[in-house]
């Protein structure tokens, strides 16, 4: 028997639900940014007679409203990305896994044929 045992192990990972956290993620950044950007349009409609105090406290509510809407975006998407990344790790963790275990079942083998042809071991 090898010297060495791998992890038996597998990964625990939600590959479902991490795929669905990603997708709605990533859809709540197009809808976020899809529904600032229509904002901005009927924003400068309004805009294009008006003037005054009003008009200037107008504008700097939708630069904060357009800003914030668009760092939530990008949180989103960022967030999108370490669920990725995650999922990403655990597959190739997994695989890792895999590959050990194979290899500890060729060195058993091995050892096994050996000790059949008699040549010692630990048998």
């Amino acid at each position: 028997m090898p010297d060495w045992s791998p992890n038996w192990n597998d990964v625990r990972w939600d590959w479902g639900a991490a795929e669905d956290a990603i997708r709605h993620l990533r859809r709540a950044a197009d809808l976020l940014e899809e529904l600032t950007a229509e904002r901005e349009r009927v924003a400068s409609e309004a805009q294009r007679e008006w003037r005054g105090r009003y008009r200037e406290e107008f504008d700097e509510r939708l630069r904060e409203m357009v800003r914030q809407a668009r760092s939530l975006a990008g949180e989103f998407r960022e967030a999108a990305g370490r669920i990725s990344q995650a999922s990403r790790r655990a597959w190739e963790e997994q695989r890792r896994r895999e590959i050990e275990r194979a290899r500890w079942r060729a060195e058993l083998e091995a050892e096994e044929a050996a000790a059949r042809r008699g040549g010692g071991g630990a048998w």
